[in-house]
């Protein structure tokens, strides 16, 4: 018993002593060795992916300048040319006329001016008329006129033209999406009709977090790039609002209303190019790189970056830098 007791504790002085000689297994065989990489220059086009998402107005509301009831309400669905019947007020036919503006006075023999004009475009389109379009209200333009008229349902008597027998419905033909005025409606001039279909209005642009600017430098202007189609794009501003991008970008994505893009900037810039891993953010929030591990740390300011790289302003003044800052720990810190 008493050898027992004094062999034990021999064994276990001896276990502990073994194992105080032997290496830490979880310890790395060798300290890590400092590595560098030459830094590189590249022209580079800044680029940022985004989201759009197309918003909706509403179709443009179409009036009228006639006065009375409202007898044959406007067919949704109906597409308004040169002389179509739009609707009918008090059983006169009220016919669609397609122009750049709209008629806004009683024409009749000896008027001049822009508006007489496209009034015998539109008597031309419509057949009424086969003479010479011109700038005056001429006899052969009175006589188109005065036929107009009895199909208009005012009689051979009226020889003049009155814009309230007509719907302007814009420059181009537009298709009924909506009436406002149904049959036994009071009209006078001024009051909405029926209205267009709805358009796209904006493209609404959503920037990463920081912005496409944090992603490099853009300029004043860049392009938005949806699909094949390109619109141009100020970074930071949100949106696109010009008619023809919004058509462009809309026809990129149909038949959806959103999607992804890509803003890219319009002009290369050179920058220098950097493994990732080189860059070391210090304490106060600076972002510096080494050159070697006895080297003072160099701030930065990165442009854009890549996988596994990052891009810092061309005037970078090293040749090299430290790949490995976080594992071999340089002599000065980021931001001292």
């Amino acid at each position: 018993m008493l050898a027992a007791l004094l062999v034990v504790p021999a064994l276990l002085l001896a276990g502990w002593w073994l194992v105080a000689r032997s290496g830490d297994p979880t310890q790395a065989a060798a300290p890590v060795a400092a590595v560098d990489a030459p830094v590189t220059h590249e022209d580079v086009r800044a680029q940022a992916p985004v989201t759009v998402k197309l918003t909706d107005a509403p179709g443009r509301e179409v009036t009228v300048r006639a006065t009375g009831t409202v007898t044959a309400a406007a067919l949704p669905g109906t597409v308004l040319r040169d002389g179509t019947v739009a609707l009918r007020v008090d059983d006169r036919p009220i016919r669609a006329m397609v122009a750049p503006a709209p008629l806004w006075r009683p024409l009749g023999p000896g008027v001049r001016g822009a508006d007489v004009a496209r009034l015998e475009q539109y008597l031309v389109a419509t057949g009424y008329y086969r003479g010479r379009v011109t700038d005056a209200f001429s006899a052969a333009v009175g006589a188109a006129v005065a036929a107009f008229n009895v199909d208009a349902g005012l009689g051979r008597a009226v020889t003049t033209f009155d814009p309230a027998t007509v719907l302007w419905v814009g420059p181009e033909p537009l298709t009924t999406a909506a009436s406002l005025a149904p049959e036994g409606t009071s009209v006078a001039p001024g009051t909405a009709v029926l209205r267009g279909p709805g358009r796209h209005d904006a493209v609404v642009v959503t920037e990463p977090q920081g912005g496409a600017s944090s992603a490099g430098s853009f300029g004043a202007t860049a392009d938005l790039v949806v699909g094949k189609a390109s619109a141009p794009y100020v970074p930071g501003s949100g949106s696109i609002t010009d008619p023809k991008a919004v058509a462009a970008v809309a026809a990129a994505l149909a038949p959806a209303t959103d999607g992804t893009a890509v803003v890219r900037a319009r002009t290369a810039q050179q920058v220098a190019v950097v493994p990732a891993s080189a860059l070391v953010q210090g304490a106060d929030g600076s972002t510096c790189v080494y050159e070697s591990v006895d080297a003072p740390p160099v701030v930065v300011s990165p442009v854009g970056g890549g996988v596994g790289t990052a891009q810092l302003p061309a005037d970078l003044d090293l040749a090299r830098v430290l790949v490995n800052p976080g594992l071999v720990a340089p002599r000065a810190p980021c931001g001292s």
